[in-house]
């Protein structure tokens, strides 16, 4: 018997030091941006927890300099509003915005492109900003697919306006910004798109509408709009 609680002893300290270990490398940013095992970077999404409104932020802030990384979040995002209500609801709503951005790595593109948001001078350096961008946008077209799926439909006019009320102005600009360069990246000619897509008129698209509606809700809280955003929304049309 004795013998037996010395093993059970051993093994509980044995499973605790385990237990702390993976608890240090979970709360570790470096190791979700820089330092993961092969296998998690050729599968991120079993990197990821399911998603919540009480874990997200804390998801968000370890994916952030991490595309795939976000995009799984983005993915669970998507699972996790089919269920959500309310207040949780609005929340990973909210939460998309910032993640879909992430997921596409569009912050990091566009500094790749332009070096700084203040080097725009013009609506002209704006647009060409973000479509010198483009390429570098690995997950673009997926977290465009699922923006739509995430954020409330713009006709369901109670719904898309607590969600917008309670964002930041500068996410719904980034996440309007977004699906614009996602439809701009499936043209040859993505400038021409940019300039013309509003002065044309053909029918526009879901993404195109939910960009607008984006904008919309943008333009009543518009003092609140940082300016270098504010001369990327002009350049994009979207202004």
């Amino acid at each position: 018997m004795v013998l037996f609680c010395g093993r059970q002893k051993h093994s509980f300290f044995f499973f605790l030091m385990i237990f702390a270990f993976i608890s240090l490398c979970v709360s570790c940013t470096d190791f979700f941006s820089n330092s993961w095992a092969t296998w998690a970077a050729r599968d991120p999404d079993r990197l990821i927890p399911t998603v919540t409104a009480s874990n997200v932020d804390e998801l968000i802030a370890l994916a952030e300099n991490n595309p795939d990384l976000s995009l799984a979040i983005l993915k669970k995002i998507q699972k996790a509003v089919n269920s959500a209500s309310g207040a949780d609801l609005i929340k990973l709503q909210n939460a998309a915005l910032q993640v879909g951005v992430n997921a596409a790595g569009l912050g990091q593109a566009v500094l790749n492109a332009a070096g700084e948001l203040t080097n725009v001078k013009t609506d002209a350096d704006a647009r060409d900003m973000v479509v010198n961008a483009l390429g570098g946008m690995k997950n673009l077209n997926a977290s465009c697919a699922a923006l739509p799926l995430i954020l409330p439909d713009p006709s369901d006019t109670e719904a898309f306006n607590a969600f917008t009320d309670s964002a930041s102005v500068d996410d719904l600009a980034l996440a309007a910004a977004l699906l614009i360069a996602g439809e701009a990246n499936k043209y040859d000619q993505p400038d021409d798109y940019i300039e013309n897509t509003f002065n044309s008129n053909r029918p526009i698209g879901q993404n195109e509408e939910l960009a607008v509606a984006l904008i919309d809700s943008v333009r009543l809280r518009q003092e609140e709009l940082s300016e270098s955003l504010e001369d990327i929304l002009y350049g994009l049309n979207l202004l």
